[in-house]
């Protein structure tokens, strides 16, 4: 499987094992399978993705659309959504006062832009999360049998790999290669004298405090945020 946080050779270079192949202790092939275990438990420490080939989905997520701009024809409607940046819209469901509608899938409905959002009857700020209705009328936040104007399932997370991951991502991986007693290593990184065992507690560690930063932890909407005329808030599970 491929790997996207960091590369084999990054690991065993931060270990000094020398480059990693079919037939060394431990294999390329192995490195490569303790890196995607430790992709896979960044995303979920983070609730987050940090490539565009791991992107996460939120599926139907229920949206809490606002009156946001009186208009001629009736209110614009606007909603955060938890998760973002996001990467892409798949369904955006909206109580038309009858039925949920599927704006993406539905020919009768199209997407505005971001630069001409006015072109369609609705549109998104995927860096900043807000799905944009042009017209919302008021009937649809009080009649929908859930008290849930809209659903959206889409996908989200960060195209490019930060430093700050991948750095977290090679010493998850280089914890588990020196952990594993089968592989006999004598590993150049750290003090003289800690055991291997010490040194990937040491390595857990350092991921866990880099995990840990504002800047990685808490991507979605967790505080009350004033979106404009409406004060609107959300819980996170």
């Amino acid at each position: 499987m491929a790997t996207h946080y960091c590369a084999q050779d990054d690991v065993s270079n931060f270990l000094q094992i020398g480059a990693l192949g079919s037939g060394t202790t431990p294999t390329d092939t192995v490195v490569d399978a303790f890196i995607n275990m430790a992709e896979e438990y960044i995303d979920d420490y983070t609730n987050h993705s940090w490539h565009s080939s791991r992107y996460k989905t939120a599926t139907k997520e229920p949206l809490n659309f606002q009156k946001h701009r009186i208009t001629t024809v009736g209110w614009r409607g606007r909603s955060q959504i938890k998760e973002y940046p996001m990467a892409s819209l798949t369904n955006l469901y909206v109580w038309d006062g009858s039925q949920y509608v599927d704006y993406v899938s539905s020919g009768s409905y199209t997407a505005g832009s971001f630069t001409d959002p006015l072109s369609g009857n609705y549109w998104v700020d995927e860096t900043n999360g807000y799905i944009y209705l042009k017209t919302y009328p008021s009937i649809n936040a009080t009649s929908a049998p859930s008290g849930v104007g809209g659903y959206a399932t889409y996908t989200y997370g960060d195209a490019s790999t930060p430093a700050t991951v991948k750095k977290a991502c090679i010493l998850l991986a280089s914890a588990d290669v020196v952990a594993n007693q089968d592989f006999g290593l004598t590993v150049g990184e750290g003090p003289a004298g800690m055991s291997n065992e010490t040194k990937a507690e040491r390595f857990r560690s350092e991921a866990h405090t880099i995990l840990d930063s504002p800047r990685l932890v808490g991507r979605h909407v967790v505080l009350a945020r004033n979106a404009g005329s409406v004060q609107w808030s959300s819980q996170t599970q």
